[in-house]
């Protein structure tokens, strides 16, 4: 954007502080935020004075999000609180860009309080108050992650990078405390605020006593500091970033807000206006881009769903035949029938759940427990759990109802792969996940019945059942079908009826000869109880499921269908008023997956239709390598691998064959996930794709020896052969070409790789044909980032020893995390450079790799040709103690949300 001396903030952008509120109060623009500079300076003050801010509710279960709640607010702070950081008064002026999810270090707030309450366990404590939120909805939440926790970190960095210790060299401490130093001396803090803290001062030299009195030094000095003063200086340069980023973008006199407000600026637009986008641009004396929507609600999802009952009226209104309607309906719905896919998976659960009721009506003593009925995580190969029988489903449920729930639930999409629909090997299981609740809380109750009076255990008594299912129960009734609370009084009340424990005992005898004839010898053992009266317990859970089935389970069948597509509906609009456009499929399919794998056998785009929306692009079917149930397929693999069911003696006397076994068992297991991704990847996986270092590989060579086993086991079952080459971890040789230049540098071909010295390694992208970014991504051994932060970029250049400036990425490998097994550069095509861009004949980029102990190596990929926008050009990884380089090459059609997909980063983020 060209420096325009009538924008007031443009010399604002780089000033000092106190000049940049000087140009600020010039303009007019300082008097919108003195409530909020108020507000932040009182409660800090608070904090200083040792008062708490905060407090976390940790969430009961691990699907049950904590709790944030700033309790330091007086009335009238509350107020304005609740209306300038309330989610939905922030939604109703466009800031979409909010979190669905995100953590909340709420200890960085209540630091001050712990230093002067519990000084010698203040840092520990704190890390523990981060509050884990699965659903932002707090005013209190967005006022923390905003306003409060940025301007707290900034103030304690001090107190926090001494209490990390000396984990990193001298030269990158001394480089640490230059920028803490001139952070304060811009927040207008006293010179020697830091004394004791500062590189070769005199911390090192301090007893515990003497650290513990520095921190509340500091605490001091800060406190003594004019708070409005410090507050407005920090609130300020927080703009700045506003200012600078916004000047990047406007290239045009303004800019969109989708394009400036990155996930660093957004919550500067939230603590600061309230989420409001125009407020912003009105602080910036800016006008509104032609282009820019602000949307202020987002839309009622419209479903589609059950019009096949109402064709009969359709056509009598229209005065066509009832046959035209039904063809016209199964156009729209993409298939060859008018019922929507919704409708058909309704039905069949209904189907299923009268045959489910059934077997439960008709269960006694003397047969096996029903606990198998219902397909479950479980799935055991090695040693059959007591009381579980597999599949138990195939022999109780009526074979119409088998054949539709193999066929309506047969594919699935992985959310990784969402381009292809592939094989569900488990169609029992996901049919048990789209009934939910209803299903957990019925079975369950009827197996704790068995289980109580035939043994032999169980986990829970029939009088504690309410509470030992809570979460289905509390499930049940948010959908308003709750179970008649007399049933639990008259479970608790019939387990008083019961008979008294009786034990039930194995007995095996055996017969030796001996010089006075035979001898018999018996054994028993007793492993279970029993209590007479199953009928009776059975009989009353039978007429009280039917009851519940009689007055809701259609209602709450809808229920189920309609959440969760309205709930994707809503994720669809919420990315449209985010982003301007809709999702990509890719995109789509990070909230759409489970939907889809529910009620429409994965077919994203009958979801699109279901929820009246346009599919970005139509999903392919390849052939499938799952047919039929997977329980199959897993004993077949796990034969193959040397398995063999462990008996009770085996179990009982050599452990190590029993862990043995559960590992191939195991992996037998996840080898219906293999075949999954090969279907959706047209090839078999790699070992990173696979995920091999996930699992136990229980050979004498580990994962080496037993990678090759799984999938020549797999070769053979299906007849196609792995890749050439294939192997299980990053760390094998590379045979490909390297070769010298005359400058010195060594060329790599695709492939190569290199051994690195431990030290800075600098790798520069020069590109032609089309400008591009280059970013760098954090990796565990397990190929996934440990958090969004390992993300490095230009807008969050630094993390953990690896730096992003312009063209150039720098590693310091001496200090790289151990957490930290490779560094992924990617080359992305530049957002802002011609419309359609993407890598091909015309393209071409180099890497560089230099060090200074003298490493020169080059890298120039093959030119792509599937329309790649982002590649990974490089990867430097951990060998034997050391690092090595390894040219890449690896292009991405579906961009940097693919790319995020895989490294597991939370692309709306």
């Amino acid at each position: 954007m060209a420096r325009d001396p009538s924008y007031w903030w443009h010399p604002a952008t780089q000033a000092d502080p106190g000049e940049a509120l000087r140009l600020e109060a010039a303009a007019g623009q300082q008097q919108r935020f003195a409530e909020l500079d108020a507000l932040a300076a009182r409660l800090l003050g608070a904090a200083l004075a040792g008062q708490p801010l905060a407090t976390i509710t940790p969430g009961r279960g691990r699907h049950t999000p904590d709790r944030a709640e700033v309790t330091a607010l007086i009335p009238a702070e509350a107020a304005l609180c609740a209306s300038f950081f309330s989610v939905q008064k922030q939604h109703k002026r466009g800031a979409w860009y909010l979190p669905t999810k995100l953590s909340v270090k709420a200890g960085a707030v209540n630091l001050p309080h712990l230093l002067r309450e519990r000084p010698g366990h203040a840092l520990t404590l704190a890390a523990d108050e981060t509050a884990r939120l699965t659903a932002v909805e707090g005013a209190d939440t967005i006022l923390l992650w905003a306003l409060l926790v940025p301007l707290f970190e900034t103030l304690l960095q001090p107190v926090r990078l001494r209490a990390a210790g000396d984990i990193f060299p001298p030269t990158h401490q001394q480089r640490f405390w230059t920028v803490i130093e001139e952070r304060y001396r811009l927040l207008g803090i006293k010179d020697g605020a830091l004394e004791a803290f500062r590189f070769g001062g005199a911390w090192p030299t301090l007893d515990r006593t003497g650290q513990q009195q520095a921190r509340l030094e500091l605490l001091d000095t800060l406190a003594a500091a004019d708070l409005v003063a410090l507050v407005a200086r920090h609130r300020i340069q927080q703009l700045q970033a506003l200012m600078a980023g916004f000047a990047k973008k406007a290239k045009a006199g303004t800019a969109l807000a989708r394009r400036v407000l990155t996930k660093e600026l957004q919550p500067v637009v939230s603590a600061y206006f309230g989420g409001d986008w125009l407020a912003a641009l009105d602080y910036l004396q800016a006008p509104v881009h032609p282009d820019e929507e602000i949307i202020t609600a987002l839309p009622e999802p419209r479903l589609y769903v059950g019009a096949s009952v109402r064709t009969a009226d359709v056509a009598a209104e229209a005065g066509i035949a009832e046959a035209a309607v039904q063809a016209m309906l199964a156009a729209f719905l993409g298939g060859s029938s008018s019922v929507s896919p919704v409708e058909e998976r309704t039905a069949a659960l209904l189907s299923w759940w009268a045959g489910f009721d059934r077997a439960h009506a008709v269960q006694s003593p003397g047969m096996p427990s029903l606990w198998g009925l219902v397909d479950e995580e479980l799935m055991s190969l090695s040693r059959t759990e007591q009381g579980f029988t597999p599949q138990l489903y195939q022999q109780c449920l009526p074979a119409e109802v088998l054949e539709e729930v193999g066929r309506l639930w047969a594919t699935v999409t992985l959310q990784r792969y969402p381009g292809r629909i592939v094989s569900n090997p488990r169609p029992h299981q996901i049919m048990a996940d789209a009934l939910g609740p209803a299903g957990d809380f019925w079975h369950g109750v009827g197996l704790t019945a068995w289980f109580v009076c035939e043994g032999p255990y169980s986990r829970t008594t029939l009088g504690r059942a309410n509470r030992y299912y809570s979460k289905a129960l509390a499930a049940l009734r948010a959908a308003g079908c709750p179970v008649d609370t007399t049933f639990f009084r008259e479970l608790s009340a019939a387990e008083q009826m019961l008979g008294p424990e009786e034990d039930i005992t194995d007995s095996t005898s055996s017969t030796v000869e001996t010089p006075y004839g035979q001898v018999t010898f018996t054994s028993s053992m007793g492993r279970r109880t029993r209590r007479k009266g199953f009928e009776g317990v059975r009989d009353l859970i039978t007429r009280y499921r039917r009851a519940w089935a009689e007055q809701h389970l259609e209602t709450y069948l809808q229920h189920r269908w309609r959440s969760e597509l309205e709930d994707v509906a809503h994720q669809l609009h919420r990315h449209v008023a985010a982003k301007g456009k809709p999702p990509t499929l890719i995109q789509f399919s990070r909230f759409a997956t489970e939907a889809a794998n529910h009620w429409t056998g994965g077919d994203l785009g009958a979801l699109y239709t279901a929820i009246g929306e346009p599919a970005p692009s139509e999903q392919e079917r390849p052939a499938r390598l799952v047919a039929g149930d997977g329980y199959d397929v897993a004993r077949r693999v796990y034969q193959a691998l040397g398995g063999e069911p462990v008996d009770h003696d085996t179990w009982l006397n050599s452990p190590e064959e029993t862990q043995r076994q559960w590992q191939l068992g195991r992996l037998a297991a996840e080898s219906l996930r293999y075949l999954q991704l090969q279907e959706a990847l047209g090839q078999p996986p790699t070992a990173k794709q696979f995920g091999t270092q996930r699992l136990r590989w229980p050979w004498p060579g580990g994962e080496a020896e037993g990678w090759p086993h799984l999938q020549q086991a797999l070769a053979t079952l299906t007849g196609i052969s792995p890749p050439l080459g294939s192997s299980p971890s990053p760390t094998a040789s590379s045979t490909a070409v390297i070769r010298p230049r005359e400058d010195g540098q060594q060329i790599l071909a695709k492939g190569a790789n290199v051994p690195l010295a431990t030290e800075d390694a600098t790798i520069r992208i020069t590109a032609s044909g089309v400008p591009v970014d280059v970013s760098a991504v954090l990796l565990t051994s397990k190929g996934r980032v440990r958090s969004d932060d390992d993300l490095v970029f230009y807008n969050h250049p630094f993390q953990d020893g690896v730096r992003v400036n312009g063209d150039t990425a720098t590693a310091e490998l001496s200090i790289i995390p151990e957490s930290v097994s490779s560094i992924a550069i990617v080359v992305s095509v530049d957002p802002e450079g011609p419309p359609g861009a993407v890598f091909d004949q015309d393209t071409v980029w180099e890497a560089q790799i230099t060090q200074p102990s003298g490493t020169r190596l080059s890298f120039v990929p093959p030119a792509f040709t599937g329309r790649e926008t982002v590649a990974v050009a490089v990867e430097l990884y951990r060998h034997v103690g050391g690092w090595k380089a390894r040219a890449v090459g690896q292009g991405y059609d579906s961009g940097l949300a693919g790319l995020a997909t895989d490294y597991g980063i939370d692309v709306e983020a």
